[in-house]
């Protein structure tokens, strides 16, 4: 797999880090691989692959994006006793190598389901991204002690349960068709093209289109933000609403206020996006150069064959940009935000709607949020941790006995404590 570009790390020039960070941008590639739909359609009105074997068709045939060189990648479980020099350095370095490295890593895009993480827990989202670069957080106490780290979990029960459900909603109105490609311009041009194709469903009158790779510059702050929706649809009033799917492992326990306000953070965020992409304000050629692709990318013949089928001219990567930017105008803005939330315990969960609420558009709260945690981003500020109102958060973290953050108030603490005696 080539990456496009090379980060600067300054300092952090180490062939493990780069190695970990090619790791990591595969991981995102196949992340977001799954948000479109892409179909030919034959007169007998089954789609066709590019093998020409015919497919039913629901709202659309979905491509995968499959990469022809693998990279070697990290295992599901990190455990923290393996040796390796990135484990030794990460033992002296320690936070601050995690921290910048992560910064790094997002020199070019934030994930919207990184901004999720952020509110819910800054240091608890650098610790997993960092974990998925393999560099798993090791706390040194004053005595020179290393806390043990139980073995890392990249993916939680939690979080497969709510794959799978996402999973089987999108499988309510997409089929699947593999495509392999083996370049990081393939496979943003794939992306782009699933796009189109659930546009055109959504305009032509199909109820919902699902699983829709967006992206865009909130609020001209300098950080481009790309992220999935979960659903589009119209609604009675022929007005354009947005679906956020969540999943609750305790049907009947209330939603804390952090829940709230996570979910809400990242609804406005999609909103903005979706918004920014339908006033037609979304330079393309901004995008790409922060995804550090080129718009004259020549796209392989097998991309290039679902663009025909999908009647989009031209051949390269910036043509693709352009069409479905375009097909973005045909769309109004988005007028309401709901959170819908499914029960994760058992099979066919995801047909039982325990709940939903609707979500106010708040712009200068948005505005608020997205500038303390772009400070983050930009190297304004350290990271930090949870509220101390919401310390039970840290009961359900996998890095608690490695916590940076809990171990620096702890210490502030007992220096206080020893002030006042």
């Amino acid at each position: 797999m080539a990456v496009a570009g090379d980060d600067d790390f300054g300092s952090l020039d180490d062939s493990a880090i780069l190695q970990a960070y090619e790791d990591y941008e595969q991981s995102q590639d196949e992340e977001m691989g799954g948000g479109g739909s892409v179909a030919t359609t034959s007169s007998d009105g089954k789609a066709e692959d590019a093998s020409g074997s015919g497919i039913n068709m629901k709202s659309g045939i979905k491509i995968i994006i499959q990469h022809e060189e693998q990279g070697t990648g990290s295992s599901n479980n990190v455990k923290t006793g393996e040796q390796s020099t990135l484990a030794n350095w990460i033992y002296e370095e320690n936070n601050t190598i995690i921290t910048e490295s992560v910064r790094g890593v997002r020199s070019k895009y934030i994930n919207t389901s990184d901004l999720q993480m952020q509110e819910w827990c800054e240091q608890q989202m650098i610790y997993n991204i960092g974990a998925k670069m393999g560099m798993i957080p090791q706390l040194i106490t004053d005595e020179g002690a290393v806390v043990p780290v139980k073995e890392i979990q990249l993916t939680t029960p939690a979080m497969k349960a709510g794959t799978e459900v996402h999973k089987k909603k999108d499988l309510e109105v997409n089929s699947y068709v593999n495509v392999a490609v083996s370049t990081h311009g393939d496979s943003f041009a794939l992306k782009l093209l699933n796009t189109i194709q659930h546009i055109k469903h959504l305009v032509m009158g199909a109820s919902c289109i699902r699983e829709v790779t967006i992206f865009s510059m909130p609020f001209d702050y300098g950080f481009m933000m790309m992220g999935i929706v979960d659903e589009l649809r119209m609604n009675e009033h022929e007005e354009l609403e947005l679906v956020e799917v969540k999943t609750r492992s305790n049907r009947f326990k209330p939603l804390s206020k952090a829940q709230v306000r996570t979910h809400n953070l990242q609804a406005m965020v999609y909103k903005q996006i979706i918004d920014d992409l339908t006033s037609g304000v979304v330079d393309g050629n901004v995008v790409l150069e922060k995804m550090r692709l080129d718009p004259k990318h020549v796209l392989d013949e097998k991309v290039l064959e679902h663009a025909r089928a999908l009647d989009v001219a031209g051949n390269t990567l910036g043509d693709i940009m352009t069409t479905m930017l375009d097909q973005f105008r045909f769309l109004p803005r988005v007028s309401s935000m709901v959170v819908e939330y499914y029960p994760s315990d058992k099979d066919k969960a995801y047909k039982e709607l325990l709940s939903s609420r609707r979500v106010d558009f708040d712009e200068t709260w948005l505005k608020k949020r997205l500038e303390t945690h772009f400070g983050f981003w930009r190297g304004e500020r350290e990271v930090s941790g949870v509220d101390i109102e919401e310390l039970w958060k840290c009961n359900m973290c996998q890095f608690v006995d490695a916590c940076h953050w809990r171990k620096r108030k702890n210490d502030e603490c007992v220096k206080k404590m020893n002030q006042k005696k």
